[in-house]
């Protein structure tokens, strides 16, 4: 099992980057340009011309991409693709009622790829942002909110279009027009409208939170996110913390969880595990976690190990650390219940019986054998 002591650990130590807010209008515009060229240009010229300029642009965009990277991109031709469908259903209903169906068609059409993306694990339209814009920040925290709002566009659109759809039926062509061409971009402004009044709430509420860092499997960080979304027992971010076992001569000290956790309360867990927050590296946060529960330098401490703990609340990766303490424990009043020494023989007994967290059970597990040798020395 590998061990390494903790100043040799701040060589492989966990650095926690910042990221710029995600700006939607900044980074989406220039992906959704042929787009929106078809739109501008077919209210003044006409379909035809428009879906000319928008494919044009589109195959400019395309044969760029492949002499750079020598390859298909398969987001410029799903964009070529839509815009040829989309200009298609536009030349194809060209009269009377199939003329007034046009739009509903269309919304028909964004509605696949805005639900597709809004409602699966499929982020469709992040991804294409990603692939126009390399230096884009898209970590779990900026899919999420881009998600949150597609759901909202979703419903929103789906309004406008079963309304469009009824006003192209039963009601007078003025009525018709307003609906489906002026009715759009008030959709979309009443949209931006909601997401930054949203938004602004949420930064204000937010900034009064601690920010957890984002990783994967192997402690690489993906982002950061307010710690309310990370615990609320939906997102199942992975997160990483520091537990510190601490070996005295009878044993282990333990911490008795209070009662007021929301997350095995009342229990006897591992003496000190925390939270690693933003702009925290592993060795500072555990530093600070043992110096705040039981008053202990753990500057000595050695890495066990790291591993991969999900429970009903959040999914953890815990960085593990052991230290070999003779020293007074006097545990902090607000944040444990108090604790004890535990011999190893009396937590072989307490395996399995409810007094342990299940963290702990499989945490000693898995570096029991460890934490006697420690003891032993």
């Amino acid at each position: 099992m590998e061990v390494w002591c903790l100043c040799d650990f701040k060589q492989k130590r966990l650095r926690l980057s910042t990221s710029k807010p995600l700006s939607l209008a900044g980074k989406l515009l220039p992906g959704m340009l042929p787009l929106l060229i078809f739109v501008g240009v077919e209210l003044v010229w006409g379909t035809t011309i428009g879906l000319v300029a928008a494919l044009s642009l589109g195959l400019v965009q395309f044969v760029w991409f492949w002499f750079r990277e020598h390859r298909l991109d398969k987001f410029i031709l799903f964009d070529i693709g839509f815009l040829m469908v989309l200009g298609g259903l536009a030349i194809l209903f060209d009269n009377a009622l199939l003329f007034k169906l046009k739009p509903v068609f269309i919304g028909a059409a964004l509605l696949l790829i805005i639900g597709y993306s809004a409602f699966s694990n499929v982020r469709l339209v992040m991804l294409m942002m990603q692939r126009y814009f390399k230096g884009l920040v898209a970590g779990p925290f900026e899919s999420w909110l881009m998600q949150d709002v597609l759901r909202v566009f979703f419903w929103l659109l789906l309004a406008h279009t079963l309304l469009t759809f009824g006003a192209a039926l039963w009601m007078p062509h003025a009525w018709w027009a307003a609906i489906s061409g002026p009715g759009f971009y008030v959709l979309v402004g009443g949209l931006v409208l909601y997401s930054w009044l949203l938004n602004k709430k949420r930064k204000r509420n937010w900034s009064l939170e601690e920010w957890l860092p984002l990783v994967d499997e192997e402690g690489k960080v993906l982002g950061h996110a307010p710690r309310s979304l990370v615990h609320n027992g939906k997102n199942r971010w992975l997160h990483p913390v520091v537990h510190l076992q601490v070996v005295t001569r009878e044993g282990l000290w333990l911490q008795k969880r209070p009662m007021h956790k929301t997350v095995q309360p009342g229990k006897w867990d591992t003496a000190v595990g925390g939270h690693v927050s933003k702009e925290e590296t592993i060795e500072t946060a555990l530093l600070r976690e043992a110096a705040e529960e039981i008053g202990v330098n753990s500057g000595e401490a050695v890495s066990l190990g790291r591993y991969l703990w999900r429970s009903g609340v959040e999914n953890e990766l815990v960085f593990v650390f052991a230290l070999f303490y003779e020293g007074e424990i006097i545990p902090h009043p607000e944040e444990l219940d108090g604790g004890k020494i535990w011999s190893f023989s009396e937590l072989e007994v307490a395996n399995g019986t409810g007094l342990l967290t299940p963290n702990f059970e499989e945490e000693y597990r898995r570096y029991g054998e460890v934490l006697r040798k420690m003891k032993e020395r």
